[in-house]
Protein backbone atom coordinates (compact mmCIF):
# COMPACT_ATOMS: atom_id res chain seq x y z
CA UNK A 1 0.00 0.00 0.00
CA UNK A 2 1.12 3.47 -0.78
CA UNK A 3 1.16 6.17 2.06
CA UNK A 4 0.56 9.39 0.76
CA UNK A 5 0.20 12.55 3.14
CA UNK A 6 -2.92 14.35 2.56
CA UNK A 7 -1.71 17.21 3.20
CA UNK A 8 -4.04 20.20 2.82
CA UNK A 9 -1.67 21.21 -0.41
CA UNK A 10 -2.90 18.24 -2.06
CA UNK A 11 -6.34 18.36 -1.77
CA UNK A 12 -6.45 21.65 -2.56
CA UNK A 13 -4.87 21.07 -5.76
CA UNK A 14 -6.75 18.49 -6.74
CA UNK A 15 -9.75 21.29 -6.46
CA UNK A 16 -8.51 23.99 -8.85
CA UNK A 17 -7.84 21.24 -11.66
CA UNK A 18 -10.79 20.05 -11.07
CA UNK A 19 -12.34 23.38 -11.45
CA UNK A 20 -10.17 24.00 -14.93
CA UNK A 21 -11.69 20.68 -16.29
CA UNK A 22 -15.18 21.55 -14.79
CA UNK A 23 -14.60 25.05 -16.63
CA UNK A 24 -13.74 23.53 -20.35
CA UNK A 25 -16.31 20.32 -19.93
CA UNK A 26 -19.57 21.69 -17.72
CA UNK A 27 -20.16 25.56 -17.47
CA UNK A 28 -17.80 27.54 -19.02
CA UNK A 29 -17.53 30.93 -17.39
CA UNK A 30 -18.80 29.71 -14.01
CA UNK A 31 -16.11 27.88 -12.78
CA UNK A 32 -13.51 30.24 -14.13
CA UNK A 33 -15.39 32.35 -11.58
CA UNK A 34 -15.30 30.01 -8.94
CA UNK A 35 -11.35 30.06 -9.69
CA UNK A 36 -11.11 33.25 -9.63
CA UNK A 37 -13.06 33.23 -6.06
CA UNK A 38 -10.17 30.85 -4.46
CA UNK A 39 -7.55 33.20 -6.13
CA UNK A 40 -9.04 36.16 -4.25
CA UNK A 41 -9.49 34.07 -1.01
CA UNK A 42 -5.58 33.26 -1.12
CA UNK A 43 -4.41 36.26 -2.19
CA UNK A 44 -6.71 37.74 0.99
CA UNK A 45 -5.19 34.90 3.47
CA UNK A 46 -2.25 35.90 2.33
CA UNK A 47 -1.95 39.66 2.82
CA UNK A 48 -3.67 39.05 6.31
CA UNK A 49 -1.19 36.79 7.46
CA UNK A 50 1.19 38.89 6.16
CA UNK A 51 2.01 41.26 9.34
CA UNK A 52 1.59 38.14 11.81
CA UNK A 53 4.00 35.54 9.86
CA UNK A 54 6.68 36.97 11.62
CA UNK A 55 5.37 36.10 15.13
CA UNK A 56 3.19 33.19 14.62
CA UNK A 57 5.29 30.40 13.11
CA UNK A 58 1.86 28.53 12.66
CA UNK A 59 1.16 30.94 9.97
CA UNK A 60 4.19 30.46 8.16
CA UNK A 61 3.20 26.58 8.41
CA UNK A 62 0.32 27.30 6.81
CA UNK A 63 1.33 29.49 4.09
CA UNK A 64 4.35 26.63 3.34
CA UNK A 65 1.54 23.97 2.82
CA UNK A 66 0.01 26.10 0.34
CA UNK A 67 2.69 25.67 -2.06
CA UNK A 68 1.71 23.26 -4.37
CA UNK A 69 -1.99 24.43 -4.17
CA UNK A 70 -0.96 27.94 -5.10
CA UNK A 71 1.06 26.33 -8.18
CA UNK A 72 -1.98 24.44 -9.28
CA UNK A 73 -4.43 27.50 -8.55
CA UNK A 74 -2.52 29.82 -10.33
CA UNK A 75 -1.47 27.33 -13.62
CA UNK A 76 -5.08 26.43 -13.38
CA UNK A 77 -6.32 30.34 -14.02
CA UNK A 78 -3.78 30.47 -16.87
CA UNK A 79 -4.89 27.69 -18.66
CA UNK A 80 -8.47 28.95 -18.65
CA UNK A 81 -7.58 32.56 -19.94
CA UNK A 82 -5.20 30.77 -22.77
CA UNK A 83 -8.20 28.27 -23.48
CA UNK A 84 -10.08 30.98 -23.57
CA UNK A 85 -8.66 33.23 -25.93
CA UNK A 86 -7.78 30.32 -28.03
CA UNK A 87 -11.30 28.84 -28.14
CA UNK A 88 -13.29 31.43 -28.22
CA UNK A 89 -12.21 34.80 -29.41
CA UNK A 90 -9.67 33.72 -32.01
CA UNK A 91 -12.20 31.23 -33.98
CA UNK A 92 -14.88 34.43 -33.86
CA UNK A 93 -12.59 36.73 -34.99
CA UNK A 94 -11.21 34.28 -38.06
CA UNK A 95 -15.21 34.00 -39.29
CA UNK A 96 -15.79 37.48 -38.65
CA UNK A 97 -13.28 38.66 -41.14
CA UNK A 98 -13.22 36.24 -43.67
CA UNK A 99 -14.83 36.55 -47.29
CA UNK A 100 -15.47 32.38 -47.18
CA UNK A 101 -17.91 31.92 -44.49
CA UNK A 102 -18.19 28.27 -45.36
CA UNK A 103 -14.98 27.15 -45.06
CA UNK A 104 -13.79 29.18 -41.90
CA UNK A 105 -16.58 27.76 -39.99
CA UNK A 106 -15.50 24.27 -41.57
CA UNK A 107 -11.85 25.09 -40.52
CA UNK A 108 -12.47 26.93 -37.01
CA UNK A 109 -14.91 23.82 -36.20
CA UNK A 110 -11.99 21.39 -36.65
CA UNK A 111 -9.68 23.37 -34.90
CA UNK A 112 -12.08 24.14 -31.61
CA UNK A 113 -12.60 20.36 -31.44
CA UNK A 114 -8.51 19.27 -31.73
CA UNK A 115 -7.69 22.68 -29.46
CA UNK A 116 -10.60 21.61 -27.46
CA UNK A 117 -9.13 17.87 -27.30
CA UNK A 118 -5.58 19.32 -26.12
CA UNK A 119 -6.75 21.39 -23.53
CA UNK A 120 -8.85 18.47 -21.66
CA UNK A 121 -6.15 16.19 -22.57
CA UNK A 122 -3.83 18.49 -20.17
CA UNK A 123 -6.37 19.46 -17.48
CA UNK A 124 -6.56 15.49 -16.87
CA UNK A 125 -2.59 15.08 -16.85
CA UNK A 126 -2.40 18.25 -14.70
CA UNK A 127 -5.34 16.31 -12.52
CA UNK A 128 -3.07 13.15 -12.08
CA UNK A 129 -0.52 15.17 -11.15
CA UNK A 130 -2.22 17.45 -8.64
CA UNK A 131 -3.33 13.78 -6.92
CA UNK A 132 0.17 12.35 -6.39
CA UNK A 133 1.56 15.74 -4.71
CA UNK A 134 3.45 17.00 -8.04
CA UNK A 135 3.94 20.27 -9.63
CA UNK A 136 1.64 21.01 -12.56
CA UNK A 137 3.21 20.48 -16.52
CA UNK A 138 2.21 24.03 -18.20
Amino acid sequence: MINRSSRASGKFAVIYQSLYLANLLLLPGIFFFVLLYYFRQYQRHNLANGSVAQKNVNAKIRRRNLGIAKIHLIRSIQLSVLAGILLAVIPLAVILFTDQLQASIMVGLIYFVTLHAGFVLLGMFNLSRAMANKLPIF
